[in-house]
């Protein structure tokens, strides 16, 4: 197989602890070089990232619960092109919720690249977005810690880096679906019952391993049933509410018009 194909079909989230082995900055600066490479739009490159090193920052900085000696954090940034536009004498205008969203692709694009690149490198990988959760940390705490801009920027995603703990690790990969309800060809097609059905089945099925959530922990017959239950249902409103003026308090450059 193709040595890139290989590499795809290899992809894993590091659910655990990294042992505390330091990533050689070689190997950082070689996923930092990849992941810029990633498509985006008009070459603009309109994100940032932040370089987090030592398992003590990563924990209290990033908060996701895993010890983990190097984090990337990939964000939103139009600081520079406004900058580098006033320097020129040009003015810049790209608080807006398409340019936003425009750059959010771009960001999601290159931590996967890196994700790619830290996988070909040996190093395990965990995407996390505990980043925006106010239960685990507060959003203001993160911009203070790391000097972040108030305007023009809002972090996307982080992504922790480091040789993963393979002491526990099962030797299958976590199942995907990948047909309908995935894949529409032509146009978008609602599930018909049988389609539902076969869904159910197949996630539903231990020997295809897309979790092992509530089985294990016994309190629910089936991944779909923890699901559904347990991770699905409605957070407590007032978590919710804080939670969204958390995230609109940072996002309103982009909202505001």
């Amino acid at each position: 197989m193709n040595k890139v194909l290989e590499t795809i079909y290899s992809l894993h989230a590091v659910h655990g602890n990294f042992t505390s082995k330091p990533v050689e900055e070689e190997k950082i600066k070689t996923i930092l070089d990849a992941c810029v490479n990633a498509q985006n739009a008009s070459n603009r490159q309109s994100y940032s990232i932040i370089v987090i090193r030592g398992e003590e920052n990563v924990q209290k900085i990033i908060s996701c619960g895993y010890k983990a000696p190097i984090s990337l954090l990939f964000c939103v940034d139009f600081n520079r092109i406004h900058d580098i536009g006033e320097h020129l004498g040009y003015p810049s205008d790209d608080d807006n919720l398409v340019s936003y969203l425009t750059a959010h692709t771009d960001a999601v694009l290159a931590v996967q690249t890196a994700v790619m690149a830290a996988t070909s490198l040996e190093l395990g990988t965990l995407c996390t977005n505990s980043i925006h959760h106010l239960y685990r940390k507060n959003f203001a705490d993160m911009y203070k810690e790391l000097n972040l801009p108030e305007e023009h920027f809002f972090p996307v995603t982080a992504l922790l880096l480091g040789y993963e703990d393979k002491t526990n690790v099962p030797n299958y990969k976590n199942g995907r679906l990948k047909d309908a309800g995935i894949v529409h060809y032509d146009t978008y097609k609602k599930l018909t019952t049988e389609e539902k059905e076969a869904i159910i089945e197949t996630v539903n099925n231990p020997e295809n391993h897309f979790s092992t959530k509530g089985r294990k922990k016994g309190n629910c017959a089936t991944y779909l049933e923890f699901y559904y239950t347990k991770w699905a249902p409605s957070k407590k409103a007032e978590v919710i509410e804080k939670m969204d003026a958390m995230l609109y308090e940072k996002l309103t450059s982009f909202i505001k018009k």
